[in-house]
């Protein structure tokens, strides 16, 4: 990825930056118009999309699962919280977002690490909310269910309901709802490479101006790229492909855990009592009693 392509003459042809996608084998995306290897940006920008979206969707989980079980097990929910749930719901995240990074995004002298740490804090605390109403609501329903009223009858506190009954009831819930919420920051993270705003920084060149990505995500990649559409496409089909199979992988694989789940919820549980049968089988007691002549089919009626 630190090597450019120069103009070179090979087997007759000439290689020149930007290179087309198969066009040559040491460059199997192509390049962009600065001859920077496509396949190599993406590799390098992945697990910065991937790790930023993971470490967001864990601290938001972590806080907002925990707030919000303990607010599912209120007797009585404050209004003041089901207000707060119901306007935040409206909100745009990405522009709280960009308001808070695009003073100190552009040229930034702070390091990439350090504006990392400040996306992934700030994303992480405006989106604490959103996994709070989810979880409270899922909790208040099973809150009522018959076997937690028989554990609070045999004398189980609050925090023995939440971590022994109600924590291992969801467990699959939340395991689907984190890899949704996945899903939803690396789509934050492109609405925001929209506005030219990308995690880790932006490099702002000028005469003319451009926007480039200083940790080459791939929301970053493909914010920078958006003006090929008209010409070089393959310099915004290439990341996008990749940013595109990425969510849909992990939507898939939400859709599919869910499916597991459900169907073994509706499965009948087949219980081992480690005891054999003591009454045979239909058939055999009929082949063994005719045999004996303990039995003879009935004679049918006549009738009158």
């Amino acid at each position: 990825m630190t090597a450019a392509l120069e103009t070179q003459y090979t087997n007759g042809k000439v290689l020149a930056p930007p290179l087309e996608p198969f066009e040559s084998p040491s460059y199997p995306l192509g390049t962009d118009k600065w001859g920077y290897d496509l396949l190599s940006m993406i590799l390098y920008g992945l697990r910065y999309t991937v790790f930023i979206a993971a470490a967001v969707t864990m601290i938001k989980m972590a806080f907002g699962t925990i707030i919000g079980l303990y607010a599912g097990t209120l007797k009585r929910t404050p209004g003041w919280l089901i207000a707060f749930e119901n306007a935040w719901s409206y909100v745009p995240l990405f522009l709280i977002l960009y308001f808070f990074l695009a003073p100190i995004s552009f040229n930034s002298s702070l390091k990439q690490n350090v504006l990392i740490v400040y996306f992934i804090v700030i994303a992480s605390i405006i989106s604490i909310p959103s996994i709070v109403s989810s979880v409270r609501l899922k909790t208040a329903e099973l809150y009522k269910s018959v076997y937690i009223e028989a554990a609070k009858a045999l004398g189980a506190g609050k925090h023995r309901l939440i971590w022994k009954h109600l924590f291992p009831q969801l467990k699959e819930t939340f395991l689907v709802m984190f890899i949704l919420e996945i899903v939803y920051v690396i789509a934050l993270m492109g609405q925001l490479a929209l506005l030219n705003i990308f995690v880790g920084g932006t490099i702002m060149r000028f005469d003319p101006i451009i926007y480039l990505s200083a940790t080459k995500e791939l929301a970053g990649l493909v914010g920078q790229a958006r003006l090929n559409i008209y010409g070089n496409t393959h310099i915004l089909v290439a990341p996008l492909a990749v940013l595109l199979y990425t969510t849909v992988s992990f939507s898939l694989l939400a859709n599919g855990l869910k499916n597991r789940f459900q169907s073994n919820y509706q499965r009948t549980p087949w219980i081992r009592t480690g005891h054999e049968p003591l009454i045979q089988p239909s058939r055999k007691q009929y082949g063994q009693k005719r045999s004996f002549g303990h039995f003879l089919p009935q004679k049918q009626p006549f009738l009158h």
